[in-house]
């Protein structure tokens, strides 16, 4: 039982060294390989040379002569490290550029275009048109001979009909101060004023419509005033050299107290 024991720790002792090159080879190649794609030699590993040592006892010569005899093991050798890829830089992805043609230069053209047009000012119209718009205008028809009738009367003129009429108002200013009567409340109360009337008049004297045009500023002559042209049956006719055959007036009627001296 004791004889077995160093071979059994000699056989451990070349079983760790075997694992232990082959975790150092590992370890270098992961090295390299982080490092970049540089070539890595990877490191030579002497041959380790394990030698059993058998104390043998002197009963058993034949079993250690025969173990004895046997070829020392060599230990196998740690396969070399792969070396890495070196790492292919990718090629960048490029879009393809495309060359659009340029456009033809029209702006030259245009403006020679332009400069070789006479100016506006050049440009005359031409004879030919107006000579043949003047041929195609038909001649009038000739006016047959008919008795010649004399010019109608020339009417009056504007003086003559604003006098006429400036006449006839001042006539009807005379007739209403003539039928006037002072209204008895307005004289005890001292009320003085001028009532405007506005009156349609036909030729005849006619009296169409009455309306107020201006207030004399109390109700009782305003009123006073239409109630007497109601009371007059009819007005003058209008003057002969009057053209129109009805007429507007406004004639005053004033209203004012006489004072006793």
């Amino acid at each position: 039982m004791n004889t077995l024991a160093p071979v059994r720790f000699a056989a451990v002792d070349g079983k760790f060294w075997r694992i232990f090159g082959l975790s150092l080879a590992l370890h270098a190649a992961v090295l390299a390989w982080s490092r970049g794609p540089q070539q890595v030699t990877p490191p030579v590993l002497p041959n380790i040379m394990a030698t059993l040592r058998l104390v043998v006892s002197p009963a058993s010569q034949p079993s250690a002569a025969a173990t004895t005899a046997q070829p020392t093991a060599q230990p196998t050798p740690p396969a070399p490290a792969a070396r890495p890829q070196p790492a292919l830089p990718r090629p960048a992805h490029h879009t393809p550029l495309v060359t659009v043609p340029p456009l033809p230069a029209k702006t030259p053209a245009r403006t020679a275009e332009i400069a070789t047009r006479p100016p506006a000012e050049a440009i005359s119209p031409a004879p030919a048109t107006t000579v043949a718009i003047a041929s195609t205008t038909p001649a009038p028809a000739p006016v047959a001979a008919g008795p010649v009738t004399a010019p109608a009367a020339a009417p009056s003129s504007a003086p003559a009909q604003s006098s006429l009429l400036a006449a006839y108002r001042q006539r009807l200013t005379q007739i209403f101060a003539g039928q006037q009567q002072y209204p008895r409340i307005a004289a005890l109360r001292g009320w003085e004023g001028e009532v405007r009337l506005r009156l349609h008049i036909a030729r005849k004297g006619n009296l169409l419509a009455v309306q107020l045009d201006h207030s004399s500023g109390f109700n009782v002559l305003d009123q006073h005033a239409l109630a007497m042209l109601e009371q007059l049956a009819s007005l003058p006719p209008l003057p002969d050299g009057l053209e129109a055959s009805e007429i507007q007036v406004v004639v005053p009627v004033s209203y004012k107290l006489r004072k006793s001296t």
